[in-house]
């Protein structure tokens, strides 16, 4: 699976993107937001299966990815990372159809958990929308 992490801490961008080499993903990393815009519509880039992004960063946070990805990919699948998971920000996220969200202290394996739930998610609403369901 094709990942793409945005996040504007070099370290955190490096630690997360070898775990998820290590369990077999192939990751693209951006620094920020517009970064990651710029990524997704890059036609050389290989397609995206799913986004990972910090909702703290510069100039434009993980919400307003969010929204900006929304417009262009609607059915992309978006995981919004945060320190802090405060209720009002899960509202506002899963408000703009959010698929999943994660606190950074969390470890690979729920990092893992959560992204195969997300992924598994996306392709039973795939086929429910294949289906005319």
């Amino acid at each position: 699976m094709n990942i793409l992490i945005v996040d504007n801490n070099a370290v955190w961008l490096e630690t997360l993107k070898r775990g998820l080499n290590i369990s077999g993903h192939e990751v693209m990393e951006a620094m920020s937001a517009n970064e990651a815009l710029m990524t997704l519509s890059n036609p050389n880039t290989p397609a995206i299966d799913l986004v990972l992004t910090d909702y703290v960063m510069a100039q434009m946070n993980g919400i307003e990815l969010l929204k900006e990805i929304r417009m262009n990919y609607e059915y992309l699948p978006v995981i919004i990372m945060t320190e802090y998971a405060e209720n009002s920000l899960l509202i506002e996220a899963f408000r703009n159809h959010c698929n999943g969200f994660m606190e950074k202290s969390s470890t690979l394996e729920q990092f893992m958990q959560e992204i195969n739930r997300v992924m598994k998610k996306t392709k039973m609403d795939y086929a429910k929308m294949a289906l005319g369901l």
